[in-house]
């Protein structure tokens, strides 16, 4: 029966490293100097630890490998070599295994030269006795990998297969993120809801570049929208208002954001605008305005809206900036509608780019 080397004086080790995508956790979390080696025990002189122990790695579904102290790959059960270098029986340094595999297409995904990965394995190896990180191989799977570093330079190199554990942990992470996603999305028109809009809004008063960059906001609302569910029934009105977020979305600039606060009324974040710019993006987005058609043999129904828009300014908040912009919509909406009317800061007047109100534009 074949029997383990026997242990050799300390020298450098061996160990597989984290690679793409892996994410590397140490056993013990104190410093190198306060772990213990780990103790040898006495073997039998009739070598029958030695043969149970080569017998239970050899039927072990783990990836088992020992290495000497000059990086030779002693003991390798089955497993572990046909992960790494496809059962290939012949002997191999750690450097010629990752060499090997990166030729034939077997053992871990390494994303740049195979020479400057081992370059950095042997930069921090040895960094604690005990090792433990994941790692993805070239075949989809997923290894969770101990290492022990013996005191006299030879390390034990055990892999366990945890791809459905990994499989698991991405379904959950997928749902973590759509029940996300769903959470800040208008089930309608598939906008940011008016809570998730309104934390755009925070972030973008809150932002480190605030005090340099402009903000203006534009409050949204289609005119006489009861008129049209009373007309032609609430699934219309649905229809009408999936057709505005679509026209609105292809009219708005890149970088601006759109979300529903609810009912028929819309907040636009439109930043980097002096208000000027912001009142003219709001008169692009009207003009030419499509109508949606109802099919059936049915003409287009064309409907309008009113804006009401808002500079932020020093020391505005969320309130402040919503009811001046909201108090400009309101004015637009008493004008006439079918128009943007913009609030100024400091004042309870609102102005009209129009001149409709005789108000002053600012000096912008």
């Amino acid at each position: 029966m074949s029997t383990l080397p026997a242990l050799a004086s300390r020298g450098p080790t061996s160990l597989p490293v984290p690679v793409r995508g892996s994410e590397e956790r140490s056993a013990p979390t104190r410093p190198d100097h306060m772990i213990p080696a780990p103790h040898l025990p006495d073997l039998p002189e009739d070598g029958a630890v030695i043969g149970n122990l080569l017998a239970a790695f050899s039927a072990s579904g783990q990836a088992v490998a020992l290495y000497d102290d000059a990086d030779r790959l002693r003991y390798a059960n089955a497993v572990y070599r046909q992960i790494f270098v496809g059962g290939n029986q012949g002997d191999f340094t750690f450097p010629d295994l990752l060499r090997y595999g990166a030729a034939h297409g077997f053992g871990t995904q390494i994303e740049d030269d195979v020479e400057a990965l081992i370059a950095r394995t042997y930069g921090r190896r040895r960094k604690l006795p005990r090792r433990a990180f994941e790692t993805d191989l070239l075949d989809g799977r997923w290894l969770w990998m101990e290492e022990l570093a013996l005191p006299n330079g030879w390390v034990m190199t055990v892999g366990s297969d945890i791809t459905a554990l990994k499989q698991n942990e991405k379904t959950l992470r997928r749902a973590h993120e759509e029940a996300i996603l769903a959470s800040r999305t208008d089930v309608l028109t598939g906008l940011p809801n008016r809570r998730y809009i309104l934390e755009l809004l925070d972030a973008a008063l809150a932002g480190e570049n605030r005090a340099t960059s402009r903000l203006c906001i534009a409050i949204l609302d289609l005119d006489r929208f009861k008129d049209i569910n009373d007309a032609h029934g609430h699934e219309t009105g649905d229809a009408v208002l999936r057709h505005f977020t679509a026209s609105c979305r292809v009219r708005l600039r890149q970088g601006d954001h759109l979300g529903r606060l609810g009912g028929e009324e819309f907040l636009a974040l439109i930043p980097g605008a002096s208000l000027r710019d912001a009142v003219r993006l709001m008169d692009r987005v009207r003009e030419g305005f499509p109508a949606i058609d109802l099919g059936a043999g049915r003409p287009g129904l064309r409907y309008t809206f009113s804006a009401g828009l808002a500079e932020a300014a020093p020391g505005d908040d969320r309130r402040t900036l919503l009811m001046r912009a909201d108090h400009a919509l309101y004015g637009a909406k008493a004008a006439g509608r079918n128009r943007s009317m913009a609030g100024l800061p400091g004042k309870d007047g609102v102005w009209d780019p129009r001149g409709l109100l005789g108000a002053t534009p600012p000096a912008r």
